[in-house]
């Protein structure tokens, strides 16, 4: 046997060997792409009513979603509307704040323009009682508490003015019609 026939045979087992490889790998490409039409087929099986399903849905939403841009039409004129009527509600907050400061500022005025009317009062029956010749003993005062009986030149029982409430508002005690002055002649 020559050379030549050695690698002649040894190419021929060579190809036989690399057929059988072809044969069984193609043999099990076979199975493999059986198994993979099988798992295809059951999953197209499976899904069939899913999507028989979800497009039913979606032929029900269709009228659904139709009304889903009026809605939102909607929903967006009432914010706007709200928004509108916060900032109404801010204006009336604001006027009714200014009102506010207003009317303390009234407050404050009326009670400065009292105490200023008071002081003079004061001023006028303290010249009043001079020139009359009344004497006004010292520590007394001429209006306030007990101010009849000061002039008549009985000290009075010193009352304690009742304590203010919250808001500002005093409650002051019932005055009876009686003149101290003629019970004492």
């Amino acid at each position: 046997m020559k050379p030549l026939d050695i690698m002649l045979i040894v190419l021929a087992i060579a190809a036989i060997w690399a057929a059988v490889e072809l044969a069984l790998t193609l043999r099990k490409a076979r199975v493999n792409l059986d198994e993979v039409s099988h798992s295809a087929t059951e999953a197209i099986d499976q899904a069939t009513p899913v999507i028989a399903k979800l497009d039913g849905v979606v032929d029900e939403l269709q009228p659904a979603i139709r009304e889903v841009t009026p809605l939102v039409e909607k929903i967006t004129v009432v914010a706007d509307a709200a928004s509108v009527g916060l900032g109404s509600v801010n204006g009336i907050l604001g006027d009714v704040s200014a009102a506010t400061h207003g009317v303390a500022g009234v407050g404050e005025s009326a009670s400065r323009i009292m105490n200023t009317a008071t002081n003079a009062a004061v001023g006028v029956v303290s010249k009043v009682a001079s020139f009359g010749g009344i004497t006004i003993p010292e520590g007394q005062q001429l209006i306030g508490k007990g101010a009849p009986e000061q002039i008549a030149g009985e000290p009075a029982d010193p009352v304690e003015a009742p304590p203010a409430r919250k808001g500002g508002y005093v409650t002051y005690e019932p005055v009876s019609s009686e003149d101290p002055a003629e019970g004492q002649e």
